[in-house]
């Protein structure tokens, strides 16, 4: 899905020459994966995971294909969604074979492999999208094709024991209020990530934008931007579970959020590519050091039976803000430029980082039962 979004965002730039479009793809992008997290949630809890792997697969080719017969701006989306709704399920359902297979003492060494290999999946489909834009945009959706079929084909569904909850039978509602209540004990924490992922959505609306019209730079350019985040977060991922930060510490975490203030405000004020590419890089350091610990304690207090719903209402919860925050961003840029709007997103995560010194250390006091 990176690899599509980095050639059609480039794309509809090209031909429309419009921020507002381009940012109604990353809506688009983020309402599907909102939208369907509840019955997704709810499959991964009821049926074979590695089945709903290879059908994620499936859903993603019918969507590719949908692009072969234009590509005008409605067709974009419309394959935009469908493909959407088959990566999400690829991506929740790996979460959750991890979260099954796994004892809770390894939580914290799979996350950081979980991480790099998300980071790679990201480098990997930027420079295919990137490659794309310059060498051989004519057959892109071949090549997005190809490689979903390959995924297919090496998704082969193997038998799995399914929970059956000691044999008693759950309605839907009954499950989506067993996770409801879980949640509402997580209501601070979730509050914060609320807020932080509705600005840092900023960074997917504007990156087109800000290389293509502010910074007048190349795709070339464009796309090692776009590959250096999961760089850093490469990077970055050994510091998340050696030396200082092996263990958790609340605390810092939350102070490292305040770091994401200058970066951003250095995004907004820069006019050099090349200082806008490092920066990327440093935030994307951080973000594993971060995102780990926090994920691990995720796993170890949400309760298995649940997990496939409460990760759904987690996703809605947490990037319930990124659509409507998308539209907004889409539709602030007519009244003030990018580097304005960035400017005071990057004043904007100060408060927020001030309430995370006081919530996080309470979510990581949780205990499994969520008290």
């Amino acid at each position: 899905m990176t690899a599509y979004l980095i050639f059609y965002s480039w794309h509809i730039f090209s031909i429309f020459h419009s921020v507002f479009l381009f940012g109604m793809l990353i809506t688009i992008t983020l309402a599907t994966e909102i939208v369907f997290s509840f019955p997704i949630g709810r499959l991964i809890d009821v049926l074979n995971k590695t089945t709903l792997n290879f059908y994620s697969n499936v859903i993603m080719i019918l969507g590719f294909i949908i692009i072969l017969f234009s590509r005008k701006i409605y067709f974009i989306y419309a394959a935009n969604a469908i493909s959407v709704l088959g990566w999400t399920i690829k991506l929740d359902t790996f979460s959750a074979i991890i979260m099954k297979h796994l004892s809770e003492n390894l939580f914290k060494k799979a996350n950081p492999l979980i991480n790099v290999t998300n980071s790679l999946s990201l480098i990997i489909g930027t420079m295919i999208g990137g490659a794309s834009l310059i060498l051989l945009p004519d057959f892109f959706n071949y090549i997005l094709l190809a490689f979903t079929a390959i995924a297919a084909i090496l998704s082969i569904p193997a038998p799995e024991k399914i929970s059956k909850n000691g044999g008693k039978k759950q309605t839907f509602t009954k499950d989506v209020m067993a996770a409801g209540s879980f949640i509402k004990k997580l209501s601070g924490f979730l509050i914060l990530a609320f807020f932080l992922n509705g600005l840092f959505i900023s960074l997917d609306t504007y990156s087109s934008g800000l290389f293509n019209i502010v910074l007048k730079s190349s795709p070339f350019l464009y796309t090692i931007f776009s590959m250096s985040v999961p760089i850093g977060m490469i990077m970055g991922t050994p510091l998340a579970n050696v030396g200082y930060f092996r263990k958790d510490r609340p605390l810092v975490i939350a102070t490292l959020l305040l770091l994401f203030s200058p970066f951003l405000i250095i995004l907004s004020i820069s006019r050099s590519p090349f200082l806008d590419i490092f920066d990327a890089l440093l935030i994307g350091m951080i973000l594993p050091i971060i995102n780990i610990p926090l994920f691990t304690r995720l796993m170890k207090i949400v309760p298995g039976n649940i997990y496939g719903k409460v990760m759904a209402f987690l996703k809605v919860f947490t990037g319930g803000a990124s659509p409507v925050m998308g539209a907004i961003f889409s539709f602030l840029v007519i009244f003030a430029s990018i580097p304005i709007i960035l400017l005071s997103v990057g004043i904007l995560v100060i408060p927020l980082t001030l309430y995370g010194v006081w919530i996080i250390p309470r979510f990581f006091r949780l205990s499994p039962e969520g008290k």
